[in-house]
């Protein structure tokens, strides 16, 4: 499996599931919940079950902040009881599906952006768009892309609370200037024309390390792609409502990509040495760039020499002249979000809203990005004294970007292998732009 989908995607595992039936998973509690403005003298006691994976003895950001936020709501709402299920990581999917399949989810439960579709179809969520309706300044603060994920006909069925990018551009400014480049390019052309420039000052332009296959695909050509092509064509790929593989706009993207292998963007041996390869090329001093997602900026603080660190600015994929997508646009999103059982009761409804506000609003997303975690929601007040230039660099892109598609979070494994597979031999002029549309296309129809 994948760095990103380990970070963002959870496969299906086809257990089957069933409709649910009335007084399905803690709904049966009488209290009620009065006006959810947190008094707990103006309250009834209200207990809410819920089941994460967040455990107390992980020092991941996400983790600490989920958990942080957890005791937040509990100290501002004592009149709601909550009642916690922590599930390994590892098996949380597996335990969410098997509660699903026995009538048994609890009220809020984290789900796989990747679940969404088969929940819904089998009415195990309930939408929570009258949650955020009711409350202007919650909803608007989440960031562009960020609910795309949840959303099924208009109706949102769950709130993310963490997310990130998978197309950074890390590029050492040195080198940059060395090679006579004064500013990251705006445009594909001004990107080439670096490309040259580098090239001509005997440094490699991009260090890449495709060995496993998903740096090209989740890194490059989820961005790449959707510059060209805008995100409208993508969803209308994957609901299979006329876009395919086959359309120009695509094939222009594919050409981009192989144009960049031609003009001798990377490094001979880019099918040869994986991601952690890539970075040590960039960390020697060899690569000028080198392209993954925010996770790796935990390893440049780690492991690149203080020089490198020193140099390191952080850019998007350039604008693609003539393309649909949005210049600012970046692959990324969130993985899981907080989604409530279809069954819930009426007398809990306004003690889920507290809660929900609370783990993915604007008091989670200063507690996520104090620790270093990048959140959903815009944040305005957060501890910054602890975390690194370069996070804080990261939070700042965010800020002013939005969320598009990438591609191994929303295509099923089977044709990820094939668009990983594909894009492999396009690097090395294996294959043309159009050859390989043309399989995936096929591919695509016979699954």
């Amino acid at each position: 499996m994948n760095k990103t989908t380990k970070r963002i995607l959870a496969s299906i595992l086809g257990i089957s599931l069933v409709m649910m039936a009335a007084g399905c998973g803690g709904s049966n509690n009488s209290n009620s919940a009065s006006s959810g403005n947190g008094d707990a003298a103006k309250t009834k006691k209200v207990t809410l079950t819920i089941t994460h994976y967040f455990d107390p003895s992980n020092a991941e950001p996400m983790e600490v902040s989920n958990i942080e936020a957890f005791k937040l709501f509990k100290q501002n709402h004592p009149e709601i009881e909550l009642k916690e299920e922590m599930v390994a990581h590892d098996s949380y999917d597996t335990k969410v599906k098997t509660l699903a399949a026995a009538n048994e989810l609890p009220d809020v439960f984290l789900i796989s952006s990747s679940m969404v579709s088969n929940f819904v179809d089998n009415g195990l969520l309930a939408p929570v768009n009258d949650m955020l309706d009711a409350d202007k300044e919650w909803k608007d603060g989440y960031l562009g892309g960020t609910l795309d994920n949840y959303t099924v006909d208009g109706k949102i069925y769950g709130l993310p609370n963490s997310a990130g990018p998978s197309s950074i551009i890390y590029y050492n400014k040195a080198l940059f200037t060395k090679a006579g480049i004064t500013e990251f390019p705006k445009d594909w052309t001004g990107f080439l024309d670096a490309i040259n420039k580098l090239k001509s000052a005997g440094i490699t332009p991009i260090a890449l390390g495709n060995k496993g296959k998903w740096v090209a695909q989740s890194c490059i050509i989820s961005t790449l792609a959707d510059r060209v092509t805008g995100t409208d064509w993508f969803y209308s790929l994957k609901n299979k409502k006329g876009a395919k593989f086959t359309d120009p706009e695509f094939v222009e993207a594919l050409t981009k990509l192989q144009d960049l292998a031609k003009a001798g963007a990377f490094n001979s041996d880019m099918n040869s040495i994986d991601n952690m390869q890539q970075r040590t090329l960039y960390y020697n001093g060899k690569a000028a760039m080198f392209i993954e997602g925010g996770w790796a900026i935990n390893g440049i603080d780690a492991d690149a020499p203080q020089e490198i660190k020193d140099n390191t600015e952080l850019a998007l994929i350039p604008a693609v002249e003539g393309g649909k997508g949005a210049p600012t646009a970046v692959s990324g999103g969130p993985g899981y979000a907080y989604s409530v059982n279809a069954n819930l009761s009426e007398d809990k409804k306004e003690a889920v809203a507290l809660l929900l506000k609370t783990m993915t609003g604007k008091e989670e997303a200063n507690i996520a990005a104090s620790h270093g975690d990048v959140p959903t929601t815009k944040t305005d007040n957060y501890d910054k004294s602890k975390l690194t230039p370069l996070l804080l660099k990261e939070f700042d892109m965010v800020n002013t970007s939005q969320y598009v598609p990438i591609y191994d979070s929303h295509l099923s494994p089977a044709i990820i292998e094939s668009i990983n597979s594909g894009l492999q031999e396009l690097l090395i002029q294996a294959t043309t732009p159009q050859k390989l549309a043309e399989k995936l296309q096929k591919d695509y129809d016979s699954m």
